[in-house]
Order: structure tokens, then sequence, then C-alpha cells
């Protein structure tokens, strides 16, 4: 049952628009910070950026309608799967001592 839904939902057009209207949001958002920190800057070192400056974080929110953290970030994760194996990303999340939940 769930595929059929998922059809229904790829071809409606407000979920179209919607998921148009997202992705150039966080397209937006990342150019911004490459233009905020003066240079080219690669998804992980966004997603760093993210967890680093607060103030970012709820720009990034504000622009995509994403309401937690959680889900700000599992954009990123979801955007580009190859994010879950940054040795950069983890070695900053030990040494930071963050811990992400989903609550």
């Amino acid at each position: 049952m769930n595929n059929i839904a998922d059809i229904i939902k790829s071809q409606d057009p407000f979920e179209q628009l919607y998921d148009k209207e997202f992705r150039h949001s966080f397209k937006c958002f990342c150019t911004l910070v490459c233009q905020l920190k003066n240079k080219k800057i690669n998804l992980a070192n966004i997603f760093i950026i993210l967890l680093k400056e607060p103030e970012l974080m709820n720009i990034y929110k504000e622009l995509t309608g994403i309401d937690s953290t959680y889900n700000a970030l599992l954009v990123f994760l979801q955007h580009d799967p190859s994010l879950y194996r940054s040795k950069y990303i983890k070695n900053f999340l030990t040494e930071s001592n963050i811990q992400l939940s989903h609550g």
C-alpha cells in the first residue's frame, strides 16, 4: 500500500513543486555559507559549520522551514549519503562530544 501512496505523491503537482522549492532553498543556503566564509566549501564542511554556529543553523531552518536541528541535519545526509561515512564529520562529533538525537 505504501508504494501506491508513493506513486500518487510523486505525481502530485504540489509535492513536485514543494520538492523543487526545497532543493532550491537548500542549495541557496549552501551558497550563502560559501559566500559568508568567502570560499568554496563542501557539504561535510557546511554540515560542521551548522553544528558550530547556531545562528547559521537558525537561518538554515528558517529558510528551509525545518523545525528541528535533527531533521535539518538529516536533510544533508539524505542529500549526500556519503556524509554518513565522512571521517571528518565523525572526528568532529567525537572531539566535540556532540550527540545528535531525534528529540
